[in-house]
């Protein structure tokens, strides 16, 4: 049984019980005795006093061991593994840590085992230990069993988590587990007091009763003492060199880290699918079984009247109005004379047109240089654009082109000016033209079927305003959606010819148009976009401002429209760390990257088909590389949308 501390106070206390039963025994008993007999019966009793004692001292014997010599089995070791431990120990004295329950504990053949074992390659084990059933087992192999001891030298448990290089351990013996006690014993013979003994005695010598309590105590062994010698500067400075380096190498293995942007691949899903809008007033029995793709719609109509401003165009000079005027010099680069009938036309690069009052011709080109013909010419009123000219005819001396002319040709006849022209002035009057009226026409039909659309959005508003917002209506709206009657309006012919810069057009139309519930809508088309989606990939968002529709048939008869309602979404790869699928891609990469330089690291990732671009951040910043530690690689997952924007 392992000494401990309850076992050594119960020692002590037996030590002072046993003195003070031998010194009552004495001083108690009054049966005459002789100096012989007390003197036995006290010897008796000072042995088992010394027996305790020796006991106890040899419970307080602790010696240190250096933790060297120490190794610990663990509590699922077998005495193979144990003895690889043993084995490989630099020393002959091998003490063995073993914890209660171990398996090395669980018969002696594994004891006796070990100890053969040991001995082949001469080493001596012992046990550390508390286990009662090992201690038992170890006696009886004949392993020596210690106890780990405090800083006292008191028994106590052994912990692995002791810093000390050094460790204290207590021998344990038998003989602390055989301590008795002598009880007093009921004497048969007649008692006699002290004072009838001495006289009993007749003067022999008497026994000092106070001197049997005297027993000598023997000198404690004194503790082997272990001299500790500090380390030397260098040392001290050698260790804090490789703590050094082993705090940078930590810090540059555990500590850089990284963080993975990953933008995932996107791409634009569309879907069409085929829905009835049905007359709510004609189809309110069947709506009322919600067949699949079929919405209640209703019908609506308006007259829309819209008056327009126009600006009239015409323009005409007035009497201070006057075109320019000069002299140009024609050239003739052919061999033949080129006649020229009047008003033939010369044009600068401007568009300005100046014209010949007279037919001329230009003589041909001979052997003294080309043909030349100097003639009068007067400016149009307006240029080739129609924009009248006045002042904008008086150019600088310029080069002129016949716009009569083919393209070709126009290299072969051609004129200049050396002086400007002189005599522009500008001055017109505005007039309404028969353009103007016609242009009025188109523009007020124009506005008319535009306001009358917009006109029946607002009245499909004020439905919804109606509801307090219950329902939102929409109108539909594509080709041949809204119907519209015939545009009323009323131009008087008068206004042709007359001076005036603007006028004005009113006209009206009847239009008719059908809405419907907005939400019922979108929620068909959010469905057929989710049936599309790819099962790896996730709808990021749905487009309501790309829905278009297409009726391919109305029945006015029974009040249903078909059409084809598309729509547009954007999906992305499904990457979240949450799931499966994005918890293998991202330790997929992980396991790739790590160590990787960093480059090669988001090639590799650029590469993925779930990834459109890929952003690393490292810290350090100027580490070259990813971690080679996969748990120091963090991941980022951005929209592909909200990148984009």
């Amino acid at each position: 049984m392992p000494a401990n501390k309850k076992t050594k106070a119960k020692l002590k206390k037996a030590s002072e019980r046993s003195k003070k039963v031998a010194a009552k025994k004495i001083e108690r008993k009054i049966e005459p005795v002789d100096k012989k007999s007390a003197s036995k019966k006290t010897k008796g009793v000072t042995e088992k006093v010394k027996k305790i004692e020796k006991a106890t001292e040899e419970v307080e014997q602790t010696e240190e061991i250096s933790k060297k010599k120490v190794i610990y089995a663990e509590i699922d070791e077998e005495v193979t593994v144990v003895f690889d431990k043993v084995k490989s120990v630099g020393v002959k004295h091998v003490y063995i840590v073993v914890p209660k329950r171990a398996i090395l504990f669980q018969s002696g053949v594994n004891l006796r085992i070990l100890k053969r074992k040991a001995e082949d390659v001469k080493k001596k084990i012992y046990f550390i230990t508390n286990d009662k059933n090992g201690i038992h087992l170890a006696q009886q192999v004949g392993i020596e069993v210690y106890n780990k001891a405090n800083d006292e030298g008191k028994p106590a448990l052994f912990s692995a988590e002791s810093e000390d290089d050094k460790m204290r351990i207590t021998p344990l013996r038998a003989t602390v587990n055989e301590v008795t006690e002598e009880a007093p014993t009921r004497l048969k013979e007649k008692k006699l007091s002290i004072s009838e003994l001495l006289k009993k005695s007749g003067g022999k010598k008497t026994v000092d009763i106070s001197k049997i309590n005297d027993q000598t105590q023997k000198p404690k062994k004194a503790k082997p003492k272990f001299v500790v010698i500090g380390p030397s500067r260098k040392t001290l400075m050698g260790l804090s060199a490789v703590s050094l380096i082993i705090l940078f190498v930590i810090i540059y293995i555990a500590l850089p880290g990284a963080t993975v942007y990953l933008t995932p691949a996107a791409s634009v899903l569309e879907k069409s699918v085929n829905i009835t809008l049905a007359d709510f007033t004609r189809n309110k029995s069947e709506l009322e079984t919600k067949p699949p793709h079929v919405i209640a719609s209703y019908s609506i109509n308006t007259t829309h009247t819209e008056t327009i401003t126009h600006f009239a165009t015409g323009k005409k000079f007035s009497d201070r109005g006057a075109n320019s005027s000069g002299k140009i010099t024609i050239i003739n680069t052919t061999s033949n004379n080129w006649p020229l009938i009047p008003q033939t036309r010369f044009q600068t690069e401007d568009g300005v047109v100046f014209r010949i009052t007279e037919g001329v011709t230009v003589p041909a080109a001979n052997s003294n240089g080309f043909g030349t013909l100097e003639t009068f010419v007067v400016a149009d009123i307006t240029d080739a654009f129609g924009a009248i000219v006045g002042e904008r005819g008086n150019v600088d001396a310029s080069s002129f082109y016949l716009p009569g002319l083919k393209e070709d040709s126009r290299s072969e006849l051609y004129a200049e000016s050396y002086e400007p022209m002189t005599g522009g002035v500008t001055d017109f009057i505005t007039f309404i033209s028969p353009e103007d009226l016609s242009a009025a026409e188109s523009r007020i039909k124009d506005e008319l079927i535009k306001g009358a659309v917009e006109e029946l959005r607002g009245a499909v508003n004020k439905k919804t305003e109606l509801v307090e917002g219950t329902t939102v209506y929409t109108l539909l709206e594509g080709d041949g959606a809204v119907k519209t009657g015939e545009v009323q309006f009323e131009i008087p012919s008068e206004l042709e010819g007359t001076e005036l810069t603007e006028f004005t057009v009113t006209g009206s139309v009847d239009i008719s148009g059908v809405y419907y519930e907005h939400d019922q809508m979108l929620e068909i088309l959010k469905n057929e976009l989710l049936v599309k989606k790819s099962p790896r990939k996730e709808l990021l968002r749905i487009n309501e401002d790309s829905t278009s529709y297409r009726i391919f048939e109305w029945d006015e008869y029974t009040g249903k429209i078909k059409l084809t309602a598309n729509i547009k979404g954007i999906e992305q790869f499904s990457i979240d760390p949450e799931k499966e699928s994005g918890q293998k891609l991202l330790q997929k990469i992980r396991d790739h990257i790590a160590g990787k330089d960093i480059e090669d690291a988001k090639s590799f990732i650029q590469n993925l088909p779930e990834v459109n671009k890929v952003e690393i951040d490292s810290w350090p910043a100027w580490a070259p590389t990813v971690p080679n530690i996969p748990d120091n690689i963090e991941f980022e997952i951005r929209d592909a949308v909200s990148v984009g924007e």
